[in-house]
């Protein structure tokens, strides 16, 4: 197979470069790709280079393209499915990039490259190998440059075609094409006319493909019911969240989705249908009051659901609630299932949950870890658990009752993300985390000064034991003098060596900590406030919508008592609420707004929109987008109620 790499000795690659580098061994690879013994992971290699995780075309991707395709056209290359695959996301990455990435030479010359290979992709929808014939149509689906040719191909084969999963693909490739806007009106027009000519009768099983191809040209074309009907039976099946996709904003039809993944998980003894449940609870306030009690009911359902099902009861919040007792039964079962029923106890304040989160503080056992992940994505991930933190802080009214495994924790375990996520819970504590001094006190001896300095800074007088440790390391040079001084102002009253340090009087630039402690001073930061304004005014609004940009702009109203500028500086940050999302910054804003009170007054609009509005305000995925949602919600209300007393 000598002759696949003709070409390849004639490139210079040390000149190109890829994610890590020169490309001198993208030759290596593509040697080793024609090697059967060696090809999956030279793929792998290259894969990792070349292309990485896109946004834009390397000097070696571009230059790689031309003899990826000419390995997927010859039937010797081993792992042709798997370099089809690499080559549609080269395909797919110029639909996605931006600018000016999308403009530069060496994109450009990828998609020249491809689109010249149209003809010959095409010659792959007749090979016999169904896994070639169904990588070959996702990558032309990508080319809309030649999308009247493409449908006009697929609708030549497909009566011929005898592979269900081949044909579906091609259906489907039929109604995506005509949605990017690809197809002119005519091929579009032909398009729709000949999937509503083809379309099996109801009852067959490839019915459902045709349908979705179907609304994909018109959503108006198909009616959810008989989409919903057409799925039960479906050949080759399809996952509920695939099809929720394909539903998109239509919450009559996902909470009937939904509905039906619960049914699924109940036949198939399988959790992820129940993903579905906890998309359309994610995306609307009233769907989580709708299903939980569907959900509920499928408490005593078969044991491998049982955790989904706990999951999301205790993600429903307050729409749970009603079954604590049945879900408290669980309380003592092993693994995630004892675990997630403790969690819904916590969300919903349930003393029955303390005993359980004491003895994971104190690892007998840990059942909870200290971090937890956080994603964007729309699809909702139930093996995504809270982290101890999140389970404490929903159990405030129980402090004291924590507070002493907290302090054993903290005192046996010293890393970095136990102490980040520990004095967290004690600052949402408040009062109560008081118990906890000594074990602050000798945090401000350790890497996490900072940490210790914000929970006690809250306690303020009571907090008073700690003040000849914090007053050392206020005047010392020492990461965290800067906290240590705030700290002392809060519990003594004494600006001075705060005003006085070193870390804020030299600093160019404020960090968004720096600033809210700016902002605490008050009237006493004034001899810092040009420089306030200063960054203020240099980046706007962009740099308004920023932690630094919500926090020196608060500071500036703190410390001069006029609104304005603050005001401009919120109205950038709570923009994503007109978009009906929201940032991390979107609700410290909103706390903020609410210490403004009628001074505010021009956000009323924009809050009753969104403590009124159905579908929730979403930053992250999964159940943390819902809590995130409720406290967004919460503190619009707040900000409300302060505005209008």
């Amino acid at each position: 197979m000598s002759e696949l790499l003709d070409g390849v000795s004639e490139i210079d690659w040390s000149t190109l470069d890829h994610a890590y580098g020169s490309a001198e061994k993208v030759p290596h690879w593509l040697a080793a790709m024609t090697d059967p013994a060696t090809s999956a992971d030279a793929l792998s290699d290259l894969d990792m280079a070349v292309y990485h995780q896109g946004g834009a075309v390397y000097s070696a991707g571009a230059a790689v393209v031309p003899f990826l395709i000419r390995f997927v056209r010859d039937p010797a290359v081993p792992d042709r499915p798997d370099i089809l695959k690499l080559v549609r996301r080269f395909a797919a990455l110029h639909n996605e990039m931006a600018e000016p990435w999308k403009s530069r030479p060496h994109a450009q010359a990828c998609r020249a490259t491809l689109l010249a290979a149209v003809d010959s992709l095409f010659g792959l929808l007749d090979e016999p190998d169904p896994a070639i014939r169904r990588g070959a149509v996702e990558i032309l689906v990508e080319l809309g440059e030649r999308a009247d040719d493409l449908v006009d191909a697929l609708m030549r084969r497909l009566p011929g075609e005898a592979d269900p999963e081949v044909a579906a693909d091609y259906v489907l490739a039929l109604g995506t094409v005509g949605a990017a806007g690809a197809l002119t009106p005519a091929t579009r027009a032909a398009v729709a006319a000949w999937l509503s000519e083809h379309a099996p009768p109801p009852g067959d099983p490839g019915r459902f493909t045709f349908l979705v191809s179907i609304r994909r040209l018109g959503p108006d074309a198909v009616m959810v019911d008989h989409l919903l009907a057409a799925y039960a039976n479906a050949m080759p099946q399809r996952t509920v969240g695939w099809l929720g996709r394909e539903l998109g904003a239509d919450r009559t039809a996902r909470i009937a989705l939904a509905r039906i993944g619960i049914g699924q998980a109940l036949h198939t003894q399988r959790q992820r249908p129940l993903a579905e449940v906890g998309a359309a609870m994610m995306r609307w306030r009233s769907a989580t009051s709708v299903l939980a009690a569907d959900v509920a009911a499928t408490l005593d359902g078969p044991p491998a659901i049982q955790p989904a099902v706990v999951h999301l009861l205790a993600a429903a919040g307050d729409a749970g609630r009603g079954w604590s007792d049945s879900v408290a039964t669980r309380i003592g079962r092993p693994g995630r299932l004892g675990a997630l029923a403790a969690w819904a106890l916590a969300r919903w304040g349930d003393r029955r949950a303390i005993p359980v989160v004491e003895r994971s503080l104190r690892r007998d056992p840990e059942i909870f870890d200290i971090g937890s992940a956080h994603y964007t994505d729309e699809f909702y991930w139930l093996d995504q658990d809270p982290a101890i933190a999140d389970v404490c802080l929903s159990l405030a009214a129980y402090a004291d009752e924590l507070v002493p495994a907290i302090r054993w924790r903290l005192r046996d375990d010293p890393a970095t993300p136990t102490a980040y996520q520990l004095t967290r819970v004690l600052s949402a504590f408040g009062a109560a985390a008081l118990p906890a001094l000594p074990e602050l006190t000798a945090m401000l001896d350790t890497q996490h000064p900072a940490l210790a300095c914000k929970v006690l800074a809250g306690l303020g007088p009571a907090a008073a034991a700690a003040r000849l440790e914090l007053t050392r390391l206020a005047a010392s040079d020492e990461p965290g003098a800067s906290s240590a001084a705030w700290a002392l102002f809060q519990i003594a009253g004494d600006p001075e060596p705060f005003l006085a340090c070193e870390e804020v009087l030299t600093a160019e630039r404020f960090t968004a900590v720096t600033a809210r402690m700016l902002g605490d001073l008050g009237p006493l930061g004034m001899r810092y406030l040009p420089r306030v304004e200063r960054r203020l005014k240099e980046h706007q609004p962009q740099f308004w919508r920023s932690w630094k940009g919500v926090e020196l702009g608060f500071a500036h109203y703190q410390i001069t008592g006029d609104p304005a500028l603050c005001l401009e500086v919120f109205d950038a940050a709570l923009d994503p609420l007109r978009h009906g999302r929201q940032l991390p910054v979107s609700r410290q804003a909103l706390r903020y707004i609410a210490r403004l009170g009628s001074a505010a007054a021009r956000f009323t609009p924009l809050l009753r929109g969104a403590v009124e509005q159905d579908e929730r305000l979403l930053y992250s995925g999964g159940w943390r987008g819902i809590t995130e949602d409720e406290e967004a919600h919460t503190l619009a209300n707040q900000a409300l109620a302060a505005i209008t007393p």
